[in-house]
Formats: C-alpha cells, structure tokens, sequence
C-alpha cells in the first residue's frame, strides 16, 4: 500500500492558492446532477466543503447548508465566504460525522478520494446514516484505478464498476453515474466520475 502523506497539512499549507484556483470554477453542470434532487429549503451536508464554494452556491440557491472540513484553514475560508448564509461550517474529520436521519443531501465533492478505500466504504455507511429516508448523495473521485500520491496528496482513484463493489456493504445505492471534464482550465485532461447515490 502506498504511504498515506498528512493530506489535511498539504490543504492547511496551501489554503490560498487551493481557494484562488478553485473558488471561480463554474460547477453548474454539476449541480444539475444533484440539486433536482433536494426539495426547495432542503437541509444539505457539504462533506469536505474545502473553501466553501459549493456551500455558498447551495445556500444562495435557497438550501440550508451544514459544512465539515478537516482542515482549520479551509474551515476558516468557508465562514469567511458563507458568512451572512444559512451556512453552518464546523472543523471535523470525516471519521467524526454521527448524523441520524437529518440531511435531504450529502455532498462529497472531490472529498472522499483522499482516503483508502476502507474508509471510505466507512465514511458512506455513515453518511447513509445521516440521510432522510428520501435522501440523495453526491461523490465524485478521478477516474482510474489504484493509489497514488501526487504532490504531497493522497488519492484513490475509481471506476464505476468498483465504485458498485465498494457499496455493497453499505446502506447506499448507486443510481447512476456521469463522467465529466474538470472544470478548471489547467486540469481539462482530467476526467471527473461523478456519482448520485440514494437509500437502498
């Protein structure tokens, strides 16, 4: 197994030019994956919010929006950005979520690759926990396969097919899955698995 670096120190280290490279980056198709899918006001997770992008984008859009990040600098950004927003941003790991039956949605983008993949099938079973019955998440990972460190980065990339494997044992379901392009101009090569998941 390759060496898992301290990801959260990388994000600590670099948190300005993290937020000048992608707080602009239009996610609206995106969204459009998720959004149809939370009733209007719905209460969304933001797991990995990083600077608080996607959390201010939900909360101007009418949603009330809970955001974890485990990286204090990131934290502090994401208040500064939602400051004045329904927007509830708290400094925790992923390992620390215990949410029952609360959230309309979950939003894990780009978050969840930064672990092994035990603990991510660890960190879904919890976050299917803290979906509404109705409920519907949101992950998305670099396609391919395998691990990887990438300047002082850890990664697991994904599939669908092992994306599929690595539910089984959870309480989410697959619905379907879309690849994209990034969205930030330098990274246009990289090619994005974007999954919506639901309860089974």
């Amino acid at each position: 197994m390759t060496e898992v670096p301290d990801t959260l120190a990388w994000y600590d280290r670099n948190a300005s030019s993290f937020e000048d490279r992608t707080a602009g980056v239009d996610m609206m198709e995106i969204y459009g994956l998720f959004l149809p899918n939370i009733p209007p006001g719905g209460h969304i997770l933001d797991v990995g919010c990083g600077v608080g992008r996607d959390a201010l984008a939900f909360a101007r859009a009418g949603y009330r929006v809970t955001a974890i990040d485990g990286s204090a600098a990131m934290v502090r950004l994401a208040r500064e950005r939602t400051a004045g927003y329904p927007v509830s941003v708290h400094h925790m790991t992923f390992t620390e979520l215990d949410w029952t039956n609360r959230f309309d949605g979950f939003w894990a983008c780009a978050s969840l690759l930064h672990l092994p993949q035990t603990e991510q099938r660890k960190v879904l079973t919890t976050l299917g926990y803290a979906l509404k019955p109705s409920g519907t998440g949101y992950a998305s990972f670099k396609v391919g396969t395998g691990e990887r460190v990438e300047n002082g980065r850890y990664f697991v990339d994904m599939t669908d097919e092992n994306l599929r494997n690595m539910i089984k044992s959870t309480l989410l379901r697959l619905r379907f899955c879309s690849i994209t392009t990034d969205k930030t101009k330098s990274l246009s090569s990289v090619m994005w698995l974007n999954a919506i998941f639901d309860l089974k």
